[in-house]
């Protein structure tokens, strides 16, 4: 059973009724600002895993 597009525009709609219109580009702005942030912190982690093996007490040191 696959996702047709009448589920998607119901569940759209839902949202849309639940959080109403004001809420939704709030929190689509919130959800980007996240996935931003953790897509910097990957790429910082992959630099430097690079540079030294990962240690779990340097990083607590760095907070």
């Amino acid at each position: 059973m696959s996702i047709g597009i009448w589920q998607i525009v119901i569940a759209g709609l839902v949202i849309a009724l639940l959080f109403g219109s004001h809420k939704i580009p709030a929190l689509a702005a919130e959800a980007a600002k996240g996935l931003k942030s953790l897509k910097r912190e990957a790429a910082a982690a992959r630099v430097g895993s690079a540079d030294a093996p990962f240690d779990e007490n340097e990083s607590d040191r760095k907070r």
